[in-house]
């Protein structure tokens, strides 16, 4: 009887050390967990060099990590250093040891020791999220300006890749990758150009990506009303990319796809004529045809939002020729039809137009085009980005001659220009557009061509 309380004693004991030990390593992960997260106390995490950067151990009092730096560390060393004690990997040099320190960086981190340009890269990431955490204005400036230099560096490497050293080359990508997801978190712009991309890449190849299909407007909190135009436009045009893709998948009734997409073209319209005084733009004169629609061009507060016009622009015309394509499939089209075609296909013109002399714009052609902060005008002119919206103005039925030949010659020297060879390839995709158009619109007038003499 003894031997069997013996026993049980035993086996509680065993148990409450085995749960004690349970509890300890657990504590002790939390921990080491934490003390990873949180610099020590010994120094100002913006006070310390990546040689000395050091973690708590467990036990010891740690407070809320600070982000001030002393006035003697200069904006770049703020930079690199919160890069170090922030992004850089750090971990226990013995598990369940006192004793911590940080792992050895990669050979590509190492480079920043030896050459100025990785450590510009490293610093505009550091800048960047230190910016994001301080709502620093220097910070950010200074970021920009370092990407700035290594997207210069990185286009000299496209330009002579023989000479370019691949691991150098590897790090200011990564860099540069870096110091997107560094500011796309606060920033909304960046934020809604990544749905901008898919949507437009959408229409490239057919392609609906899962970011698109999972897109709601909640993605973007917190919105400043300046944003939410943008926001708004790029939750109707995921939309209408699930009924373009419907569209080619079902290929519904003709009248049911006109009265849908009837839809889009009022929300998109409506979306213009409640936009807040900010986005205004003004058409402006040149005294040069060079770069310009007919001498015109347009004047924008922010490069940004001309940008998004030419998005809002691109698709209201797509709206409007999947209204003018579907009436045509019509057998017995109506009286309204006609008119609706019509009406459809003076849209198509007045957006053709439009894109044509905001191109000027964005091609940061005329700098007296942007005004307001500087912060707010992107590094990259989005020469790329004007590809798409000119291939549809110039391939979209009904346009005046003038409308095509001056998209022929952009993109003639864009591409003989710029070097972008897809600008030269897709002036023949646009005269086979064309010739579809004209033969497709001598069959409507040989058939309904009385109705539009009478209804129009």
């Amino acid at each position: 009887m003894f031997r069997d309380e013996n026993d049980k004693a035993a086996r509680r004991s065993a148990e409450a050390k085995a749960k004690t030990e349970a509890r300890r390593r657990l504590e002790d992960r939390a921990a080491l967990e934490s003390d990873i997260s949180t610099p020590s106390t010994s120094a100002d995490p913006a006070d310390r060099s990546p040689s000395d950067v050091s973690i708590c151990s467990r036990g010891q009092s740690i407070p809320p990590p600070r982000i001030t730096a002393p006035l003697s560390i200069s904006l770049e060393d703020q930079g690199l250093r919160f890069f170090v004690n922030r992004f850089v990997t750090r971990m226990a040099t013995e598990p369940g040891s006192p004793r911590v320190g940080i792992v050895q960086p990669s050979p590509h981190f190492g480079a920043i020791a030896l050459d100025q340009l990785s450590r510009d890269a490293v610093v505009s990431v550091g800048l960047a999220a230190l910016s994001n955490v301080n709502n620093d204005r220097a910070q950010r400036i200074l970021s920009r300006e370092k990407r700035a230099m290594v997207i210069k560096a990185v286009r000299k490497v496209v330009e002579n890749p023989a000479q370019a050293n691949p691991h150098k080359t590897f790090h200011l990508m990564l860099m540069l990758g870096l110091y997107e997801r560094s500011v796309r978190a606060l920033d909304h712009r960046a934020h809604l150009q990544f749905y901008l991309v898919f949507i437009v890449k959408y229409f490239s190849k057919r392609v609906v990506t899962p970011d698109l299909l999972n897109w709601s407007p909640d993605l973007i909190p917190s919105a400043p009303p300046e944003i939410l135009p943008g926001v708004d436009i790029v939750d109707i045009l995921v939309r209408f990319v699930k009924f373009d893709a419907y569209l080619h998948h079902q290929k519904p009734d003709a009248r049911e796809a006109v009265d849908s997409a009837l839809l889009f073209e009022d929300e998109l319209r409506e979306w213009e004529a409640y936009l807040p005084t900010y986005w205004s733009f003004a058409v402006k004169e040149s005294n040069t045809y060079e770069h310009t629609f007919r001498g015109q061009y347009h004047v924008y507060k922010d490069m940004w939002v001309s940008r998004i016009f030419n998005h809002y622009r691109w698709a209201r015309l797509l709206v409007n020729q999947i209204i003018v394509s579907q009436i045509m499939r019509m057998a017995r089209p109506t009286a309204n039809d006609v008119i609706q075609r019509q009406q459809s296909l003076d849209t198509i013109s007045c957006m053709a137009i439009d894109i044509c002399a905001g191109v000027a714009n964005q091609e940061a052609i005329f700098e007296q085009g942007v005004t307001g902060d500087p912060l707010n005008i992107p590094l990259l002119n989005g020469t790329f980005m004007l590809l798409f919206p000119l291939t549809v103005a110039g391939g979209a039925p009904g346009i005046p001659g003038e409308v095509y030949d001056w998209v022929v010659g952009t993109l003639e020297r864009i591409g003989r220009t710029v070097g972008i060879r897809r600008a030269l390839e897709i002036i023949p995709e646009l005269e086979k557009s064309v010739r579809k158009w004209k033969l497709d619109q001598k069959l409507w007038n040989s058939v309904h061509g009385y109705k539009e003499k009478l209804y129009i």
